[in-house]
């Protein structure tokens, strides 16, 4: 079950450049610039299956501790039971904060933080720890929700 669990949070990290912190840096409100701090933070933590720290995380749990670090606010621990949160909204009514969900295998879900309309936040399984395009070839027809909480 604890398996299920993992898998179901799925996710992960590796560097990234900082041109897209700059880029995203210029017009960003304070909530984005935490955001952005979080990233810098995170930025090049590997992925690790059920990983709870810097020493190896999931999306899930990266996800819970960018709650706690900018909203002070907890989560639950998977991907699952951060779906189970908030109030859905349609991709046209995205706003920073609200988490965006993916089903990316037929069990495997992955999650992560809407920054602006056009990027979110999350740890990759093959990046690490990045901010990716919400209309990305691989990720927009991914999308399963978008919760507001």
């Amino acid at each position: 079950m604890a398996l299920v669990c993992c898998l179901l949070a799925s996710c992960s990290s590796q560097p990234e450049n900082n041109s897209v912190d700059l880029e995203l840096a210029k017009d960003a409100n304070s909530v984005q610039q935490k955001m952005l701090q979080v990233h810098q933070q995170w930025q090049g933590t590997p992925y690790r299956l059920g990983g709870t720290n810097k020493a190896g995380v999931d999306c899930s749990a990266f996800v819970q501790h960018l709650y706690i670090d900018v909203y002070n606010k907890t989560l639950p621990r998977t991907t699952e039971l951060q779906l189970s949160q908030g109030t859905a909204v349609s991709l046209s009514q995205v706003q920073t904060g609200d988490l965006i969900f993916f089903k990316t295998s037929y069990k495997v879900r992955h999650v992560g933080v809407v920054y602006d309309q056009n990027h979110f936040l999350h740890a990759s399984t093959s990046k690490g720890v990045i901010f990716s395009r919400i209309d990305n070839v691989y990720w927009a027809p991914r999308i399963i929700a978008i919760k507001r909480l």
